[in-house]
């Protein structure tokens, strides 16, 4: 039995991007060594250290509204500005980034979560494949979660998600195409549908933003030695996302974040690598739980 259309279109962009997450697992992974671990005193003091070569330890700026270094050359060659070493590349950030692409592309071929239907949100959950797998990998390594990395992503995040939330309603996708490609002109009440849901889509994003970073700010606030501040700027992406989808996507991806985490650490515990003091890095467990109910779906409507 030919497999089906779907499964053909899944196999092809999971390969097809995931050979594309190699050179953008290389570049983001260039970033890592960067950044060094930061363990304020009880005072506080002052905030970690901003992105510097490993060398030299010479300052690497950032563009003011990107997560990504000023020096071009950094990410093509790898050689610091200042003293022209070259910076080690993050081989766990290369692998990272091209599985995450290659799941977005199986994903995105079946129809399930965000991309199936919207060429821009498939760009959007690209953009957070790459920029999820540099964050965990550095949080999982200096247990941190950088301003320069999740603030400056923002600006890049909002702009994908809306987009996305106007370009499935009228411009269709990767499933659509495939299943129908003479798409007919839409009608009025077709349109007024679309822009039905394109209203849907961005109040959800904005409103699971504010509100999941409501949330962490909470826990934040109760119990500030069991959550980062980074972890709490981190939420409202994964909000934005979660929203996107639906509101009940942002419960789940935050119950599956809390699960994974618990679940990690009674393994670690059952092994005797880790105590009940032990603190696990708490980012790549949100991103992870954010990523899988926006590719997969939500399983919420199921469960109730």
């Amino acid at each position: 039995m030919p497999p089906s259309p779907d499964a053909v279109l899944a196999v092809v962009l999971a390969v097809a991007l995931g050979l594309v997450g190699v050179p953008v697992g290389r570049a983001t992974g260039r970033v890592v060594p960067l950044f060094v671990r930061h363990d304020p005193g009880p005072d506080g003091g002052s905030g970690p250290p901003p992105p510097a070569c490993p060398h030299c330890g010479a300052g690497i700026p950032f563009l003011r509204w990107l997560p990504v270094p000023r020096s071009a050359g950094l990410l093509r060659r790898g050689r610091c500005p200042s003293c022209r070493a070259t910076i080690p590349v993050s081989t766990t950030t290369v692998r990272a980034t091209a599985a995450a692409f290659a799941v977005i592309g199986a994903t995105t071929g079946m129809g399930l979560g965000l991309a199936g239907h919207s060429w821009v949100a498939l760009a959007a959950l690209l953009f957070f494949g790459a920029l999820g797998a540099v964050l965990s990998v550095i949080d999982i390594r200096v247990h941190r979660l950088p301003d320069v990395l999740v603030l400056r992503s923002y600006p890049v995040a909002l702009s994908l998600v809306l987009g996305g939330a106007l370009a499935a309603a009228y411009v269709g996708g990767p499933a659509d195409r495939l299943a129908s490609p003479e798409i007919p002109p839409a009608d009025a009440l077709t349109a007024l549908a679309g822009l039905g849901g394109v209203a849907g889509g961005v109040s959800g994003a904005l409103v699971g933003m504010a509100g999941l970073a409501a949330f962490y700010g909470l826990l934040w606030f109760i119990y500030p030695a069991g959550m980062g501040w980074g972890d709490v700027k981190l939420s409202g992406m994964l909000g934005l996302y979660l929203g996107w989808q639906s509101l009940s996507s942002v419960i789940s991806g935050t119950f599956l974040a809390f699960l994974l985490s618990s679940a990690v650490g009674l393994t670690l515990m059952a092994l005797g690598r880790a105590t009940r003091k032990t603190q696990l890095p708490f980012g790549p467990f949100m991103i992870i739980g954010a990523l899988a109910v926006v590719l997969v779906g939500d399983p919420l409507p199921l469960i109730i």
